[in-house]
């Protein structure tokens, strides 16, 4: 079982896909992560009017070292196009838990890659962040139904316009 219901599939153009050591059914091969983020800004003055144009984060990732990590050293070493990377995150429980939110980036590059030691109780954990600037992003939402499966999904889909 994943470290989390959370998990990565990377399709760079020059390595195809980039292998993680998930051991999960729906996601096996695919990389497991412990954390994440990303977000938008939108600067606007005290009245509300927007004043730039919105801002995207890069998505950073958190996850174990494991057969990805070289892998993804390559990708950023060799400024490598990542066609597409699908973030999954599940709702723990059982064999039916829904995958319930989607981010998906096209057109990315991985722009950051840090290895860090463990500290505390768990000390020899070794774990890896790194971070993708992109083109394409689509975020996509599955509400739970009443009997466990998904209703529907809610969807947020934009280019960034680097030129403009």
């Amino acid at each position: 079982m994943a470290l989390r219901d959370m998990f990565l599939k990377i399709d760079g153009t020059k390595q195809g896909p980039i292998k993680g050591e998930s051991v999960d059914a729906r996601h096996a091969g695919e990389i497991d992560v412990i954390s994440w983020s990303w977000g938008m800004d939108s600067p606007s003055d005290a009245f509300g009017n927007a004043t730039a144009r919105t801002s995207f984060d890069q998505l950073r990732i958190v996850k174990g070292v494991d057969s990805a990590s070289t892998a993804l050293m390559s990708a950023l070493r060799n400024n490598e196009l990542v066609k597409k990377a699908v973030l999954t995150v599940r709702k723990a429980g059982g064999p039916d838990a829904l995958d319930y939110f989607m981010i998906t980036i096209e057109k990315a590059r991985l722009t950051h890659h840090q290895v860090s030691g463990g500290a505390g109780a768990d000390s020899s954990v070794l774990t890896e962040e790194f971070a993708f600037s992109f083109q394409k992003v689509k975020v996509e939402y599955v509400p739970q139904g009443k009997t466990g499966g998904g209703r529907g999904t809610l969807t947020f889909e934009t280019e960034i316009n680097t030129n403009a």
